[in-house]
């Protein structure tokens, strides 16, 4: 990004195990923005851990919160994909999600603004704090698995190194024991 024309607000270090401490750090500055109105969302851009050879890159949507947590108009959902051997970007646009409807006889005990300005940081850190773990587990498997690609690429060339090396010992054996033979021959 540094390349690039991209204000760069903060850079944090989160090493390979991402702490409460880190997302906290993190959440403040992205809800103390948001709050303040320099930005209009909050979107995350993540690496998704789906398995230890899967991961996919996802966007999503934090603050403004919607009903179902996930789509606000305008939201799109993108999928890199292959096609024909090359990276191709699917996109999905989402649907705004119809509003939840409180049951009359439901009674907060405060404001239900004060609920929330107290829920939002903990959702916020949680969310980042998820996000973050995702991504570090995302980037070990792909680590592990190139190491186990590594290993197998390096077990076959050894295998093809020995072979090839043993079929010249022995070529460099029978041309000796043929000149052996053709010595002893002439005499």
């Amino acid at each position: 990004f540094k390349r690039r024309d991209y204000e760069i607000i903060k850079d944090l270090r989160c090493g390979q195990a991402p702490t409460n401490e880190d997302a906290i750090a993190i959440s403040e500055i992205l809800l103390s923005s948001y709050l303040s109105g320099d930005v209009d969302r909050v979107e995350l851009l993540y690496t998704k851990f789906v398995s230890l050879i899967a991961s996919t890159p996802s966007v999503r949507t934090i603050v403004p919160l919607s009903p179902s947590g996930l789509e606000t108009e305008g939201d799109e959902i993108f999928q890199l994909t292959t096609k024909d051997g090359k990276f191709v970007v699917e996109k999905e646009t989402v649907p705004v999600a119809e509003a939840e409807v409180f049951p009359a006889d439901m009674i907060f005990e405060q404001d239900p603004g004060q609920i929330l300005s107290a829920l939002l940081p903990l959702y916020l850190n949680g969310q980042l704090l998820r996000t973050l773990q995702e991504s570090i587990a995302s980037e070990l498997a792909s680590r592990m698995s190139a190491m186990s690609s590594a290993s197998d690429n390096a077990k076959g060339l050894k295998k093809n190194l020995t072979l090839e090396y043993n079929r010249a010992r022995q070529a460099a054996i029978t041309q000796e024991l043929m000149e052996i033979i053709s010595g002893a021959s002439a005499l």
